[in-house]
């Protein structure tokens, strides 16, 4: 791995996924309104530098802090996704090192469990399947993101068809300028399994503002084939949970930008 790194302060998310061995977690966190200013100081002034260390050692290949926008029960649901893309799992990250990377401040300044909950943590895989726009360029095109896990009764024809029908329609109604979106991908979701969690993959919709992402996604002269979502609609066993967020920060290495 290089250890010359790209820093961004807006979203790389179409790299989010860098191998198929590679786990991404999805950690889920609540915070109270009056603590976010002070919880996004510590993620964005400890925590980036810590993911930017741990991508050196080789522990990470990504790692984004994401702010929800919008939702319902905006008083006790998770506003906060972090994304973690880990080497081996099994080894993790080393965490206590954060301490080391800032001497001279107190861990209770740099640490974010009080201010924070954790509500849920989910565990995808990369499937390699996702694009954007010839034209895109992340600092600018990649600042909101829409996030959505798919109920499905078939996972695989859920996927074919996102592959094979959905990727190349999207690809082409970025080339002709006819989306507001700026790039997509998706993953299978690994864990949990349960009633309360029942979706099978994941993909998620990049934006370059909240109003693209708010917007209908394609424009009105875009032209779709009859039935070309028969298939897809008929496949979804419950309906999709979506929600939009700000991308606040996000490190990456460098070959996870250039190899997708």
């Amino acid at each position: 791995m290089k250890k010359v790194l790209t820093f961004l302060t807006v979203g790389v998310l179409c790299f989010q996924f860098a191998k198929a061995q590679e786990i991404t977690s999805h950690q889920y966190r609540r915070v109270a309104p009056q603590d976010m200013q002070e919880y996004l100081k510590r993620e964005t002034t400890y925590w980036s530098k810590f993911a930017e260390s741990e991508i050196t050692k080789g522990n990470l290949t990504f790692w984004a802090i994401l702010q929800r926008v919008g939702g319902v029960d905006q008083e006790t649901s998770p506003n906060i996704l972090i994304i973690n893309t880990f080497k081996d799992v099994d080894k993790g990250a080393d965490w206590a090192s954060v301490t080391d990377l800032f001497p001279d401040v107190k861990m209770e300044d740099i640490q974010t469990n009080t201010l924070s909950t954790n509500t849920d943590m989910v565990f995808l895989r990369d499937l390699g399947n996702h694009t954007r726009g010839a034209n895109v360029v992340p600092e600018n095109d990649f600042k909101y993101v829409r996030i959505i896990y798919h109920n499905t009764k078939d996972s695989g024809k859920h996927l074919t068809f996102e592959a094979e029908k959905w990727k190349p329609m999207l690809e082409k109604a970025m080339a002709d300028g006819k989306t507001t979106m700026k790039g997509w991908g998706n993953a299978v979701v690994i864990l949990p399994e349960s009633d309360d969690f029942p979706y099978s993959s994941m993909s998620y919709d990049l934006f370059a503002t909240a109003h693209g992402a708010l917007a209908p996604a394609f424009n009105s002269d875009m032209e779709v084939p009859d039935g070309f979502f028969t298939p897809l609609a008929e496949n979804y066993n419950g309906p999709r949970n979506a929600h939009l967020y700000r991308i606040v920060a996000v490190r990456t290495a460098p070959e996870d930008m250039t190899s997708k």
